[in-house]
Order: structure tokens, then sequence, then C-alpha cells
């Protein structure tokens, strides 16, 4: 059995036709074609990414090799793209995350549970994408994101055009938060009423300030435990200045990172030594290594479509892709990590490339 057919059976082990058939009616589509499914198009977005399909066209010459999938011409391929509400893959792309990503958890930041938010941006040139305007020359789109960074998988995507901003949504990405969350994000998450929102809900924080947010009856907190460790500066105070100043007095933290840029971040944290403050802001590297991944392993970066259907729905495809290797991976590790030490890059590269040794497959 290839890893292609592999991957296309555990994804219909999860996602069954009768619930793609309730979720067409839900968004108002009416699936008629004879050729290809809304079912087969799910399956397409899913497959093209692993397989690393360049195109429509590419894909039209690589389908009457797979039996997963019915032999179509691109025009048919781009045609249901453009019509399947991309909303179907988004919110199938949802329940796969509530079903699959509740492994054991490692004991990182015991008790609590870290997430990052961070937003990676796709640019494209195209005379037909308008609605993603970014740049007078330029589209784009934003996916907005939140990701466990001990399981190594987001747990929520929210995709726009390229224009809104990180901080316009963030209060989207911070709602249904589990207890003793904890969560870190850079500049752009930045700002005073989210910083009072989260603390007002017992959710915890530790995002960059920029240098020109103003501090007011600021107090020592801790004195860094190494004088002459990157650790730097531990205080409390209140931040912003009128009606943006927080009600509630926040722990600042100023530390350097590896290459001796200072950095400073506000937090909740109050118990935590500044030392470990500073080591959960690092860990949200983890979702840029995540983002980095997709675009360079699964081909996130070359759309194939240009309607906002065809866009996110082959977004969508590509996440449900990479969550799947990554169950494969978790699922399947104990079986032969004795014989092979791959780590999740390793075996995922492999996996695309079927090159993986017959006991692994």
């Amino acid at each position: 059995m290839t890893n292609f057919n592999k991957l296309s059976e555990i994804l219909q082990t999860f996602i069954t036709d009768e619930e793609v058939a309730d979720l067409c009616e839900k968004w108002g589509y009416e699936d008629t074609a004879r050729k290809l499914s809304a079912d087969d198009l799910i399956r397409f977005f899913v497959i093209s990414s692993s397989e690393k399909w360049e195109s429509f066209r590419d894909a039209e010459t690589k389908l009457p090799k797979e039996k997963s999938l019915p032999s179509v011409d691109h025009s048919t391929l781009a045609k249901k793209a453009q019509n399947v509400p991309y909303q179907i893959l988004q919110e199938l792309f949802s329940r796969l995350v509530k079903r699959l990503g509740r492994g054991a958890r490692r004991a990182l930041l015991k008790p609590y549970k870290l997430f990052a938010v961070d937003s990676t941006t796709i640019t494209f040139q195209h005379p037909d994408m308008s609605w993603a305007g970014y740049t007078r020359t330029r589209h784009a789109i934003r996916l907005h994101t939140k990701f466990d960074v001990e399981e190594g998988q987001p747990t929520q995507v929210v995709s726009t055009t390229g224009r809104d901003h990180d901080v316009m949504v963030a209060p989207r990405l911070y709602k249904d938060l589990e207890s003793l969350s904890i969560i870190t994000g850079d500049r752009g998450y930045a700002r005073t009423s989210d910083f009072q929102y989260l603390h007002e809900r017992n959710q915890f924080f530790v995002i960059r300030v920029a240098k020109f947010f103003s501090l007011s009856e600021e107090l020592e907190h801790s004195v860094p435990l190494d004088a002459g460790g990157k650790v730097k500066v531990d205080q409390t105070a209140f931040i912003g200045k009128g009606t943006r100043k927080t009600k509630s007095r926040f722990r600042l933290v100023t530390f350097t990172d590896n290459e001796g840029n200072e950095i400073r971040v506000a937090t909740n944290l109050m118990m935590m030594s500044p030392e470990d403050i500073a080591y959960i802001y690092k860990l949200r590297w983890q979702i840029e290594l995540f983002f980095r991944w997709v675009k360079g392993n699964l081909d996130l970066s070359n759309l194939f479509g240009n309607s906002p259907n065809a866009v996110y729905s082959q977004v969508y495809g590509t996440l449900i892709s990479y969550f799947l290797l990554r169950w494969i991976y978790n699922e399947t590790k104990e079986e032969w990590e004795i014989l092979h030490s791959y780590t999740f890059i390793q075996f995922t590269r492999r996996y695309i490339a079927h090159t993986l040794p017959m006991e692994v497959r």
C-alpha cells in the first residue's frame, strides 16, 4: 500500500461521507456533479499538498495514476474548487483538531498548557485576486494561528486577507482557552485591553511589548538570580496611558536573546522566576518553525486557484494534511523508533518522498 493511499484512507476514517454531506447542506452547496464530488475535492486538496503537486494542470497529469481520486481535467478541478464553499474544509479541520489533538501531554510547563499565537502571510500576484488586496501590486491572505507548543500542531486557524493585522484577530484566538493556559506572542499581539481581558478571565500570557509602551508606578518585582545572566529587569507596573492604561498592575521582564537583542515581555504570571518567563517566550519560535515547515514541505505558498473558495480550501486541505501526518507519526512511532530515530521532520520528508523503510510504512 502506498503512502498516498494510507493518507486518503486515514482521512476517511475520521471524516465520514455523511459529515461532508451535512456540511454541504449547512453551507448551501448542492453537490450534483458526477465526475468530481465534494468528497473528492477534499481528498484532492489534502493529497495534493503531501504529493507536492504544483497546479491543477499538474494534477491532471498525475490523477490517472492515483486510484483514490477520479481522473478529471484541470478545468473540472478549478471549477469545483471555485464553487465548493471553503467553510466546509474549515469546519472539517476544526473537527479533526478536536478529535486528534488530545494526545498525552508532556510535563514541559506542568501544570500549564502553552499556546503560541502568530500569523503567516502568503503573498501572490494575480489580476483576478482583487478580493485579497494587500499592496499596490500584490495580494495576500493571512493565517492567524493558535499553536499548541507541546503537541507541535495548530489548534485554531483564522484565515483573512493580508490587511487584517494580528491585533485585530487576536480576540478570536483567545476564546475558548483551556484553564491554566498560557498565551505567548510577539509585539503584534501587544494591546493593553487584551492584557486586561485575559487577566480578568484568569488566563495567563507572556507577550512582547515594544519600547514605546508607557509604564507608570514601576516597582521592582525580584532581583535576577544571576547578575551576569540574560535577565536584566523584573518589575511590575501599570501599562499604557490615558484611556488605554491597564486597570491592573502587570509584570514586565526584560532579557536578552542569544544575539544580545533586548526583549521586554508583559505577563500576569507573578510567581514564576524571570528566567522561566524568558524561556516561555523563547518557545514561541515553535510556531515560526511550523509555518516554515508547512510552506516548505507542503507547498502552502503555491496556490492553485484565485477565488476565495479555491484559495482557502487549499489552505485548510494543507493543514488537514499536516495534522494527519502528525497523527501518523505519533501513532506509529513506538513500532519503529528502536530501529529508526526519525524526528517528525525527517519522518514526513521520507513519507512525502515515498522513501520510508518497509517496517515504518
